[in-house]
Parts: C-alpha cells; structure tokens; sequence
C-alpha cells in the first residue's frame, strides 16, 4: 500500500485505517466507534460538529461507507499478510518503535508462547521455563489475536450501537416525560382556572344577590322608620305642651289656656266612641320591622352548595352504570340497576359450601369499555364483606376465555381485611386490623372505592373515593371489552346484607 493510499485510508480521528467507516453529510468520512464516541462528547454539551469541517451533523446522518470498507479490510488484510510496502502508522499517541529484543538472551523475540501468553527468543523456547509449553511465530500469533480483538472489536461496537439506542430512546423519553409534564401543568392551570371562574361568578352573583335583599330589606325597614320617627315627633311636640302648661302659675291663665287649647288636645288624646275616658294609644299599630336577612341553605352550608353545583360544570364526572339483572335467586339488582344486595335466605346452602358459593356470585354492569379512561364510584357502606373490581365481557356462543379467578378485583374479608385479586392470586393490602400482615376483628376500609380504569397504560388503580388515597395500582391487559364487576360478599346471617351502589352525578 503506497503512502498516498495510506493516508487516504487513515481516519482523521485515530490515524488508523479505517474501522466500520461512515460518511457525514460533509462527505467526510470517520470511524464509527470514533465519531460516536465524538458525538456522545459534544452533544452533552452543544450541537454536534465535523471534526474537520466544523460542519454539524446528527446520529441520523450517519452514511455507512461500503466501498471503503471494503478497501479498508483488503488493505488491512495485505498488512497483516506482510505484503505491504511498509509498516501501518501507530494510532495517535503511540510511536513506531523497532523490533522487541529479548532481555535475557538479547535475541529477537520471533515466537510466541501460547501457554505463558508472551513474547518469547528461540533460547528461552528451549529453555526449562517453557518446557512442554506451545509456540506459535510471532506474525501468525499476531495475526491469530488481531482475529480474536476484531471480533471482540465488532462485538463492541455492536454492543454500542444497542447501548446507543437505548441512549437515544432515553434521551427521546426524558423529553417526551418533559413535555407531557408542561401539558399536565397546563391541563392542570386550565382545569383550576375553569373551576376559579365558575366559583368566582358564583361568588360575584350570590354578593349581587344579598345586596339586593339588603336594598328591599333596607328600604322596609327605613319606610317603618319613618312612621315611627313621625308619631315620635308628634308625641314630643304634645309633651312639651302639656308640660309647658303646668309650669302656668295663675289660675285664671291656666285656665284661660285649658279652654282654648289644652280641652281640645286632651279630648282628642281619648278614644271615641266609649262611656270611659281613655286616651287612644300611639303606640299601638307600631312594630319594629325584624332582621330577616338571611341566605337560607346557603348560609350555613355554602361549600357544600357550591360543591354540588360545580357537578355541573365538572367535566368529566363518573360514567353512569347500569347493573345487569343476576340469574342468582339470592343477589338482588335495584329496579334501576344502581345496586346490587343479598336477598333474604331461609335454610339451603350448608355453611362451607356457601362460602364458596358466596365468594364467586358476582353481577357485572351492562355497559362495557375497552379504549380510554374511565372512573366509577361504589357506595361499600358498612358492610363487611365485599368485592369491587373488573371482569372481561363473555361472548355469548364463544368458549369462555375467563375463568372466576381471572377477575380484578378489591376485596374487603372478614379474616383478611383489604385484599387485591388478579388472575387469582391474593395479594394482601390492609388486615383487617388496620395493620398489614395482622389479623384482627374490626372491620376496617373504605366506605366508597373508586375504580380509575386506563386501558391506553393498561393500568387499573382503587381508591378511597372519599380522600382519594390510592389503595393499589396494578397492571392488566384487556383483549375483549371489559365491564364493572361488583360482588356484595358472604350474607354473614344477615349481617352483611347492605346493598353496593354505583355513585351517579
């Protein structure tokens, strides 16, 4: 190989021939393991430049080079086979150095011991050290590992492109996870705000509304006012006349007075139409007009006005179920479908053989989904017993792909406390002593569940609908639409008959 062709195959990287080559859009050509390793530099810090050129380029255009792979392997190949004209440039940062000697003997090393793994002169081949121990000349020895670090070579670069991927796919998922958090935070803004809005015109109209009931209020009580203010003041004007009256020494002009004025007022002070002399009351068909303001409901309990009015406008809200009736004679389905409970029992079943029964009678709701989000609510009250989940929709005519245990469900037991079921295997969430992995008496779990259901995730989660507390989230899968599964629990001797209802806004 002449010195032009060997600087024409050298990348301008590692000044070695060419490994695996790959063009740039430039047309320059590099090394893949070494303009990955470029890349993976700079793109932590900037865009990605050319080496040469300073041009910028991207993982993506990266051009596999194959004619001058192939000219760089039969190059490599006439070097290796000692046909070329001279020895291959070191990689930067090595020199050329001359032939090995052998310290001890200082004879060139021309074997290699296969059994030691090192360099060896044809004195310490014969010599006891390497009695026994197998040779090989030193260019097919190295020829034989340059095979073996080829391999281990490519096996690396492979092994860097999938480690390259799986940087890129993380690279792309840190974004995606970056931009799907700045849609949260604006859905989340946007939600609030839709909220703020309809409660600070609630609040705007309901003040609008009391000032106007002050103004009507207001206005009675002043127009009462002043009737009372006018008889006052006539009243007073009498008073300081009859008093001023009193206070006439002589006789003669008191009397004078009384005649003239003061017979008049008091005659007209009685009431007429009577034997008896009594003064007529001014006060009577007098009343203080009462405090009635008032905004009724409101006043007392005007968060939880606003909260069910804001049921209105609160989009989305749970689906409205519908449960199916049961051909079990002892589970009862409500006439509009809203809930399901235990019929009263006489006799029947023995008692282990009902526990079994009880623990897989089950009614599912008629509609069913198999695409998006969904989220009910199930009133569980009290009772003691019971079982809200999810069950795959039969088809009739088809063989059963669902068995009982296939069921999602939450469970509340007596002996267990709160206990998550899929595909049959328990898992326990909560004893029923409050405790996880206790067992105790009391009863202890939610009084309404609710079911976030993700078909897009595969993904269904349970929780406390009245402080919305996650109580499990667990992976499923749905190949066939799925319904509302809702279990009312062991009869416990009429102890645990109260109905499961589906929550309706």
């Amino acid at each position: 190989m002449t010195s032009v062709l060997s600087e024409q195959l050298q990348c301008p990287v590692c000044l070695c021939v060419f490994t695996d080559p790959v063009s740039l859009p430039c047309d320059h050509t590099f090394c893949r393991p070494c303009i990955s390793a470029h890349l993976l530099r700079s793109s932590a810090k900037s865009q990605s430049r050319c080496p040469e050129c300073r041009g910028p380029f991207s993982q993506k255009d990266l051009r596999a080079h194959r004619v001058l792979t192939n000219i760089a392997n039969a190059a490599r190949e006439e070097e290796e086979s000692g046909l070329a004209a001279r020895e291959p440039e070191a990689p930067q940062g090595h020199t050329v150095a001359s032939e090995l000697v052998c310290p001890e003997h200082d004879e060139k090393f021309k074997l290699f011991c296969e059994t030691d793994q090192r360099l060896v002169c044809v004195i310490c081949r014969d010599g006891e050290k390497h009695r026994g121990h197998t040779f090989t000349p030193v260019k097919e020895a190295a020829k034989i590992s340059k095979n073996v670090l080829r391999g281990a070579l490519g096996f690396l670069v492979k092994e860097n492109r999938e480690i390259e991927g799986l940087n890129q796919q993380q690279a792309s998922e840190i974004i995606k996870t970056k931009e799907k958090s700045k849609s949260l935070t604006a859905h989340i803004s946007s939600c609030f705000e839709e909220l703020h809005q309809f409660l600070r015109r609630r609040e705007e109209e309901l003040k609008e509304e009391q000032e106007r009931e002050e103004k009507t209020t207001v206005a009675a009580m002043l127009k009462n006012d002043c009737v009372i203010e006018n008889r006052l003041m006539i009243g007073r004007e009498m008073e300081v006349t009859l008093q001023s009256a009193l206070e006439i020494p002589e006789s003669d002009h008191f009397l004078e007075w009384w005649s003239e004025r003061g017979l008049p007022v008091i005659e007209g002070m009685k009431m007429k139409d009577t034997a008896k002399s009594i003064y007529r009351s001014r006060v009577r068909g007098l009343s203080v007009t009462p405090d009635s303001l008032n905004l009724g409901l409101y006043e007392t309990h005007l968060p939880f006005c606003m909260w069910k009015e804001m049921l209105k406008v609160v989009k989305p809200v749970p689906v409205r179920l519908t449960l199916s009736s049961s051909d079990d004679p002892y589970l009862k389905v409500s006439e509009g479908g809203a809930s399901v409970r235990h019929a009263d029992r006489k006799g029947g079943f023995g008692f282990k053989y009902y526990r079994d029964y009880a623990a897989t009678t089950t009614v599912v709701s008629t509609e069913t989904v198999q695409t998006g989000q969904h989220y009910w609510e199930v009133e569980v009250g009290g009772k003691l017993d019971w079982g809200v989940g999810l069950k795959v929709k039969e088809d009739a005519g088809k063989e059963s792909v669902l068995s009982p245990e296939r069921e999602i469900m939450l469970h509340l037991k007596p002996e267990k406390g709160l206990v998550f079921s899929h595909d049959g295997v328990e898992t326990p969430l909560m004893a029923a002593g409050g405790d996880p992995g206790t067992q105790a008496e009391a009863q202890v779990g939610p009084r309404r569940v609710g079911l976030y259901l993700d078909c897009d995730r595969e993904r269904v989660s349970f929780y406390d609908a009245d402080s919305m507390v996650l109580l499990h989230s667990s992976w499923c899968s749905f190949i066939s639409p799925c319904s509302l599964c809702l279990c009312p629990g062991l009869y416990m001797e009429g102890r645990n008959t109260n109905p499961l209802t589906v929550c309706w806004y």
